[in-house]
């Protein structure tokens, strides 16, 4: 699944934001109304990157769940953060000379409204928009939360990210295709397809079908989990530069993948076993992101909307010379 991203870093690219968001809206089959609260939204939270941080990202994705059709929006930037949080969402408050009705708005108008947000750091906002209602209908599985976001410069990702659930598990795959551009973009697809038709085995068994997906193509890194509520284990299968880690009670167990290319050349298949207490939150991303950080330089953040948390981690760590992708994952949502 593919975030489209909209740099924001002036108010004339308030109104691309917009468009962006609308027609992706409008591919989900939202309706008028729910269309015109997107738009609004959107601005807003692009309009607010300019006012107060001088600049920032919107990253735009559709969500996917089984349930009503909805989309969700990630404002970024690295400016002064809030003081005040619950303050900055109250109607008439603003610090930049305007009505102060930006943040009231889109806290009104979302399904969902949740904000990190670190004084001299930047912020994070999610909103979840979905077809049909606003604020009070069922609480959507909200455990996933995925950004993944071509390399500058190219139309299509690299990179691909999959969740499925099972009675009593939940499957997880994120996928590099080598490179960057169509091709490893069709890499990504053909295994994201591979997992769908085969994520109810066992890792080893699903990185095996992947790696006959793609025998014909260019090649990816790869990487698989099963986290099984009955055992409280994740099972993980990685092949090459995939990174994870499962955080819980301020510890971080690290997942290790092994070397290779998944469709070209995988000697031996390995799975290991990791503890997954409850409430963990595990972490999977491509080499696209960085990986000499730490869930500690960030406070409470682990705790956070999981869409927020691979947001920031994304904002932060991205290299900027590869598509890259964050997927967080909380036991939270499981049905």
């Amino acid at each position: 699944m593919t975030s489209v991203s909209v740099k924001v870093e002036g108010m004339d690219q308030v109104g691309e934001a917009r468009r962006r968001a609308t027609a992706m809206a409008a591919g989900l089959g939202f309706g008028e109304t729910d269309a015109g609260r997107t738009a609004v939204v959107v601005s807003e939270c692009a309009s607010n990157l300019v006012k107060h941080a001088g600049g920032g990202e919107i990253l735009l994705s559709p969500l996917d769940g089984g349930g009503p059709a909805g989309l969700e929006i990630l404002a970024l930037d690295k400016g002064p953060g809030m003081r005040n949080p619950a303050l900055c969402f109250q109607d008439g408050y603003s610090t930049a000379g305007s009505p102060g009705t930006g943040l009231g708005a889109v806290r009104r108008l979302s399904s969902e409204c949740n904000v990190y947000t670190e004084v001299e750091k930047g912020t994070a906002l999610v909103a979840r928009l979905r077809t049909g209602g606003t604020g009070n209908e069922e609480a959507w599985p909200t455990h996933t939360g995925g950004v993944c976001v071509p390399k500058p410069g190219e139309e299509v990702c690299g990179d691909g990210w999959a969740v499925r659930e099972g009675a009593g598990f939940i499957a997880a795959m994120v996928v590099d295709g080598l490179g960057h551009g169509p091709s490893a973009a069709d890499c990504a697809r053909a295994a994201e397809e591979a997992f769908g038709e085969a994520y109810g085995r066992a890792p080893v068994e699903i990185v095996k079908a992947i790696h006959g997906a793609l025998r014909a193509m260019r090649g990816a890194a790869l990487a698989v989990l099963r986290l099984d509520c009955a055992s409280r284990e994740i099972r993980f299968a990685g092949i090459g530069n995939i990174a994870g880690a499962v955080y819980s009670g301020g510890n971080s167990r690290q997942m290790i993948s092994h070397p290779g290319i998944v469709g070209h050349d995988i000697r031996r298949v390995r799975e290991a076993t990791y503890e997954w207490p409850p409430g963990a939150l595990t972490l999977v991303y491509s080499d696209g992101i960085a990986t000499h950080w730490s869930m500690d330089a960030y406070e409470g953040l682990g705790s956070m909307d999981v869409s927020l948390i691979a947001g920031v981690i994304y904002r932060d760590w991205r290299r900027g010379r590869d598509d890259a992708t964050v997927l967080a994952l909380r036991e939270g949502g499981m049905r």
